[in-house]
């Protein structure tokens, strides 16, 4: 097999891996909910600490890991507290429309450190974010605790967007299955620890019993496919998850629920499918291995 025909069949199985990532990410409103469940947190944080010992993982004492374990718990962990923080005054809407800001701010990140041929992607990634804010019924908050949790989500936005950047140079140097290990297990650490300092861990068996369920299962695949993916497609392309999600959950809905396709909701998903098709299929951005944040 020459390396042509490798690289089209590894993009091949990126691209079903993206779609399978983003459709399940975006399937969670279709999960019957669990009866007597665990915080989502805690949940979460079991689940990863499971994967990562089932992966495995050597190599404790090494920078590299320490790093990894970092950059991996700032661009899962720090944004999954934060929304379970936020919730009732962010509403999930207004959420999703902030991350479909992500798109942006690593093209910015992948053009400041070097690749210029990522700034033409700016135009997609703004017509897509268009689409967006036309199908989600975004709020922004009046009062101040209001205020300070968009804040919030500005600062959480922009730390995804750069870590995604370094994670995709870290993950270079790891083996898949040690990589999924670190992050997993770093960030079930984090997960678990919060959940004690915020007071919400749960200790009754029969509520733990809880988290071998279909979300539980749904999580473990979306968090070993998103370090697969963080490991083999550039950091702009992936990034436009956060197109592809809203855009497969507004489609879900229409498909299931029926409501009326109005002007706006059909220009919006126009304007978003575009907009992430662009960027998926563009070349732009193809020197982001080589980057450096330093």
């Amino acid at each position: 097999m020459d390396g042509k025909t490798a690289r089209l069949r590894g993009l091949s199985f990126s691209a079903v891996g993206f779609i399978l990532f983003c459709l399940l990410s975006s399937a969670g409103w279709l999960i019957p909910p669990i009866a007597d469940p665990v915080p989502t947190l805690e949940r979460l944080g079991v689940v990863y600490g499971l994967l990562g010992l089932f992966f495995g993982v050597r190599g404790f004492g090494e920078r590299r890991w320490v790093w990894l374990a970092l950059a991996a718990m700032g661009l899962i962990g720090v944004p999954a507290v934060f929304l379970e923080v936020a919730l009732g005054t962010i509403s999930g809407a207004s959420a999703s429309a902030g991350f479909a800001f992500v798109p942006i701010v690593v093209i910015m990140v992948v053009a400041f450190s070097g690749d210029g041929g990522a700034r033409r992607l700016l135009v997609p990634a703004l017509v897509a974010l268009g689409g967006v804010l036309l199908l989600l019924p975004v709020e922004f908050p009046s009062a101040l605790r209001g205020r300070l949790m968009f804040g919030g989500l500005v600062l959480v936005v922009v730390l995804v967007a750069v870590l995604s950047v370094w994670m995709y140079r870290l993950l270079q140097g790891f083996a898949l299955a040690e990589a999924i290990a670190v992050v997993c297990l770093s960030n079930s650490m984090f997960l678990l620890v919060s959940c004690l300092i915020r007071g919400e861990f749960v200790w009754r068996w029969s509520a733990l019993a809880s988290i071998a369920s279909m979300s539980s299962v749904v999580g473990a695949i979306v968090v070993v496919l998103m370090v697969w993916l963080l490991r083999k497609m550039t950091p702009v392309r992936f990034a436009a998850r956060y197109l592809v999600i809203p855009f497969f959950t507004v489609l879900e809905r229409y498909v299931l629920l029926r409501p009326d396709l109005t002007v706006r909701m059909g220009f919006g998903l126009g304007l978003l499918a575009v907009g992430a098709g662009v960027i998926l299929i563009s070349r732009g951005g193809e020197d982001e291995g080589v980057l450096s944040l330093r």
